[in-house]
């Protein structure tokens, strides 16, 4: 399982980088060539947009392989430390439900648009391949999560972002700063 969860994390790495070195490429082509050329691109939003949509489904797992998505935090307070490991559990497996029920809702998302033929209205491309990125995001998710439920010696330890308590690295470096003026 960790092996699976190792390869599932280093391909949302490679595409999330991709995604975002793509749109960033993009947008600064379509800039340049407006201030310099006088015109943009056409297809640099849509292009953009859709790289901006496999950065944000992917990333999400991303977020979730090294504790940093988002979750609820007034439980932490309002249930006994003891019971901490029992709502980890919950939380993991009531996400890995929610994200498998949204990964099949995507689904027939995606055989509805092709059944109707639907396409980007500035490009023409087909809108169905880009809907399948929901899918993967939403599938990626039930996976990680239910794993993480059955297994969570494999759960990433929370990252509490800028509101966790400082490292020991980072206080010692505190202590030693001068103070200020």
């Amino acid at each position: 399982m960790a092996a699976l969860l190792r390869a599932l994390q280093r391909a949302e790495q490679v595409l999330t980088t991709g995604a975002f070195l793509l749109m960033v490429a993009v947008l600064a082509l379509d800039i340049i060539g407006r201030e310099i050329a006088g015109g943009g691109r056409i297809w640099a939003t849509p292009v953009a947009v859709y790289a901006n949509v496999l950065l944000a489904f992917i990333g999400m797992g991303v977020a979730s392989a090294h504790g940093a998505h988002l979750r609820p935090r007034f439980f932490d307070r309002a249930v006994p430390a003891r019971w901490d490991a029992l709502f980890d559990r919950l939380s993991d497996a009531g996400f890995a439900l929610f994200c498998a029920a949204a990964a099949v809702m995507c689904v027939v998302m995606v055989r509805d648009t092709v059944k109707l033929d639907e396409t980007d209205p500035v490009m023409g491309w087909p809108v169905w391949p880009f809907q399948c990125i929901l899918v993967a995001g939403f599938a990626a998710g039930a996976l990680r999560h239910a794993v993480y439920a059955a297994r969570p010696d494999l759960r990433p330890a929370p990252d509490g972002g800028e509101n966790a308590p400082p490292t020991e690295a980072q206080l010692r470096e505190l202590t030693r700063a001068e103070p200020p003026r």
